[in-house]
């Protein structure tokens, strides 16, 4: 029913036989290839999907994935979904992709399938992340990983000052096998080794009585995260697997402290194809720390978030909800932040509580419109941090304007208050 491509090699075939069977021959062979090229032209792409072998959506590069969102509703056209397909290929490191067109739920419709094929064996260097926040410094992460098969060896250098109340700089190291009897079932375990800097901010704080609630400043935390992931449906998957992390204090003599902990996360994502895309994500998180395993910390630990994307042609919407709460006595890199490149932009996190927060709730509304490859947006957040025996302090507020091409960004804010006010700029890459 649809026209194939021409492979380079018929194509010459056809070429060459129509120079030598004469001018009229070759004028009629040329027009029937373009008529064969242009049929499929007729149709409207109605899906578009990647099968072949699992791959996972927050791993695909935020511009490949809005330009796969964006064939959705556009002419056929075999040259831009072959396009596709190679910059799938490059993209992903693999080693080949196929593009399949079947029928659409209307007879002008149709839809294509990327089938994508794995490396036996790949190598691939990596930056997840690479952001320079005016207030806060830069961030950046870079990984290299080797794929044989459904294992994965990674290993990392991370200096991050945007997630964590202090910053954390050190190695990390990943082992995955993608195919636990069965492709449902993977498995994983990591390995961190980090130093740590507190801020001047956080230092004060602790002198003026934060080290009276429990809470203590250490100067480098490893840790292991071993863990099971479960495919139950097409939309969600479980985890469970444990944290097992120690810390040295600052303060000389002091014996390490140990927090180890049971984790277990659900994480639902679901997408709504047509006229208005419509994307739904959330994920819920606990971490139960517990002396059963020689843990020194007695804690549990609950988030939630939830995000809705709609996307009508070119414009874009979207809703990003988190809330957090801890009992019991966490280490300070369990605590809430507020502030971050994702979280009230426009604040500074050390302005709002310089020790962190056991409670802590954020909402981020943006509207964003895309304009060529890349995607212009403002944005509202809003959010409270606090603790369990205090007061949330009032809830903050911040506004600002970006622009995101692939994985680049470029965004300012301003946080909501009185009085003068001074935007903070970030820029750099971040899936």
């Amino acid at each position: 029913m649809f026209a194939a491509r021409l492979t380079s090699f018929p194509a010459l075939l056809l070429l060459t036989g129509s120079a030598l069977s004469g001018p009229a021959f070759a004028g009629q062979a040329l027009l029937r290839a373009a008529s064969e090229a242009n049929v499929n032209q007729r149709y409207t792409i109605e899906s578009v999907s990647i099968s072949g072998v699992q791959v996972e959506r927050a791993k695909l590069p935020a511009g490949l994935r809005h330009r796969l969102i964006a064939m959705v509703g556009a002419r056929c056209d075999m040259t831009a979904i072959g396009d596709m397909a190679a910059e799938l290929r490059k993209e992903l490191h693999l080693r080949a992709v196929n593009e399949h067109l079947s029928r659409g739920s209307q007879p002008d419709q149709i839809r294509v399938n990327f089938e994508v094929v794995k490396r036996d064996i790949a190598f691939e260097v990596s930056v997840p992340k690479f952001l320079y926040h005016s207030k806060q410094g830069f961030t950046g992460e870079v990984q290299a990983s080797t794929h044989a098969g459904p294992n994965t060896f990674t290993l990392g250098a991370v200096s991050n000052g945007d997630d964590l109340t202090e910053r954390y700089t050190g190695i990390v190291a990943r082992y995955e096998d993608a195919k636990v009897f069965s492709d449902k079932v993977r498995f994983g375990i990591g390995f961190e080794d980090f130093h740590e800097q507190w801020s001047n901010s956080t230092q004060r704080a602790m002198a003026a009585g934060g080290a009276e609630s429990g809470l203590e400043l250490y100067r480098t935390r490893r840790g292991v995260s071993p863990g099971f992931t479960f495919v139950a449906a097409k939309s969600l998957t479980l985890s469970l697997g444990a944290n097992f992390a120690q810390m040295k204090p600052e303060t000389s003599g002091a014996s390490q402290r140990s927090a180890n902990a049971l984790t277990a996360d659900a994480h639902f994502a679901h997408s709504v194809e047509g006229t208005v895309q419509q994307t739904l994500d959330g994920k819920y998180s606990l971490r139960l720390g517990t002396r059963s395993l020689g843990s020194d910390y007695s804690y549990t630990r609950q988030t939630i978030s939830f995000r809705y994307q709609v996307k009508y042609g070119k414009q874009l919407a979207s809703d990003d909800f988190m809330g957090g709460n801890i009992s019991g006595d966490a280490p300070f890199f369990e605590r809430f932040v507020l502030g971050s490149s994702s979280t009230l932009r426009g604040w500074d996190r050390y302005a709002i509580n310089p020790l962190g927060g056991t409670r802590v709730a954020h909402n981020s509304l943006s509207y964003g419109y895309q304009f060529g490859d890349g995607v212009g947006e403002v944005f509202y957040d809003s959010g409270a941090l606090w603790n369990r025996d205090k007061g949330t302090g009032g809830v903050r507020h911040s506004l600002g304007i970006g622009y995101r091409q692939g994985i680049f960004v470029l965004t300012m804010a301003f946080p909501v208050v009185e009085g003068r006010v001074s935007p903070v700029f970030m820029a750099g890459m971040n899936y």
